[in-house]
């Protein structure tokens, strides 16, 4: 069951961390203008502002303000609940499973709540958030072995596959941190700023459980995934699904901390200015366009698998680009699929070459574009690649993402926005 936290804990939150504060703090701005606005209705249309489409929006405060504080305090009530079973919450987990699992352990189901997080990590949510960690550049020589370990999940030769991913791991964290030490040192530190999974009451605390040293021998069965245990030979009895989903968990959290790693965000940019109140006026004008555009988005209807009839700033049109400039081994006018923020524009193309230099694209086709969300289309794409002389078939999804220059997912409406793919990695 959850423990209660003691002062100094209740400080030290994810809901502290500056995005989902962030948050919190813009709507707790639309709360007390939605108050104010009787009296700054008049001054606001002397400017010229459109006052009745900020009301319409401030209308909606009730409803945003009971979503807003379940983002706010689910990461941590899930943390409460859940660390010391070896489940964490991070960004790439679905925030539906984390909400149901937290009600689930409120109402006293702890047991189907446990059994909730396990069935979510079924193999195509694996395979799914493995190609996000693909954005990862330390971790993409290590893929091909993840997705071996993967198929030994989905096998259920869990003893297989689980020594595999914490040594990967152990490796990711070995290449990215500051000290050159694997997962298991105690002076490893996987902290870092404004990210769910690295936080001290997250992946700190998880792996300080993980990382226990086990030195005696013993077949019982276990379900946590105990590292030293495991990769030494002392905890035999690990061969079973759930200590398998806890590390394919614990992978997943480290990615974060590896990703913010790897971009040099571990540590607070430089502060930027507070809002002013016109900034909150058109935060709240687009958060109301983005939430109309929510309600009434479906995906496209039969969409044309033809590259000549594919329209401009679509999905398909910047992965068709792609593909052509690939063919032409353009390696520079290649990097506009790469999502914002993998890599600095000076050594893109070159990242980009160093990946594709041995992969000549001879043709491709177009098999399917699925809409999947306001923000996500999956293109499958048959190529056919010369590799060193030889030409193979491959067929690759291709999951396309609309983000904005934060690398945060927006409406393709929105200004400054690009589609990109973190599965660009052929």
């Amino acid at each position: 069951m959850a423990k209660k936290k003691t002062k100094k804990q209740s400080k030290n939150r994810i809901r502290n961390i500056a995005s989902i504060k962030e948050l919190s703090t813009t709507v707790t701005n639309m709360k007390s203008l939605k108050q104010t606005m009787p009296l700054l209705g008049p001054i606001l249309n002397e400017f010229g502002v459109k006052t009745d489409k900020i009301e319409d929006a401030l209308s909606n405060i009730p409803e945003l303000d009971m979503q807003t504080k379940d983002i706010v305090t689910i990461p941590d009530r899930f943390n409460n609940f859940f660390a010391e079973h070896g489940w964490i919450t991070y960004r790439m987990m679905n925030f539906d499973v984390a909400k149901e699992a937290v009600l689930a352990a409120e109402s006293g189901n702890f047991k189907g709540a446990l059994e909730l997080i396990l069935q979510y990590y079924n193999v195509e949510t694996i395979r799914f958030q493995l190609k996000r960690l693909n954005s990862i550049i330390a971790f993409r020589p290590r893929m091909e072995l993840a997705l071996k370990a993967l198929i030994d999940y989905e096998e259920k030769r869990y003893h297989a596959c689980v020594p595999v991913i914490l040594a990967l791991m152990d490796g990711l964290v070995n290449e990215l941190h500051a000290d050159r030490k694997g997962i298991s040192a105690e002076s490893t530190k996987l902290e870092a700023w404004d990210s769910i999974a690295a936080h001290s009451q997250g992946l700190e605390k998880l792996v300080r459980i993980t990382r226990k040293g086990r030195r005696k021998t013993t077949n019982e069965t276990i379900t946590l995934p105990y590292r030293n245990g495991i990769l030494h030979g002392t905890d035999l009895g690990y061969d079973n699904e759930i200590v398998a989903a806890k590390t394919w968990a614990l992978l997943f959290a480290v990615g974060e901390w590896a990703a913010k790693a790897e971009k040099g965000e571990l540590v607070p940019p430089e502060g930027k200015p507070k809002e002013s109140l016109l900034d909150i006026i058109e935060n709240i004008q687009e958060l109301n366009n983005t939430k109309k555009e929510l309600e009434s988005w479906k995906p496209r209807e039969s969409i044309s698998i033809n590259p000549d009839l594919f329209k401009e700033n679509t999905p398909e049109y910047v992965l068709n680009k792609f593909l052509t400039y690939w063919m032409q081994k353009n390696y520079g006018r290649m990097t506009l699929i790469l999502p914002y923020k993998v890599f600095d524009e000076k050594t893109a193309p070159l990242k980009v070459r160093e990946q594709f230099k041995s992969q000549l694209l001879i043709s491709y086709e177009i098999v399917s574009i699925q809409d999947i969300a306001l923000s996500n289309t999956t293109i499958s794409v048959k190529l056919l690649i010369d590799e060193f002389g030889r030409q193979n078939e491959k067929n690759h999804k291709f999951i396309m993402i609309c983000e904005d220059d934060q690398g945060h997912a927006v409406s393709p409406k929105k200004s400054g926005s690009k589609w990109g793919s973190y599965t660009w990695h052929v």
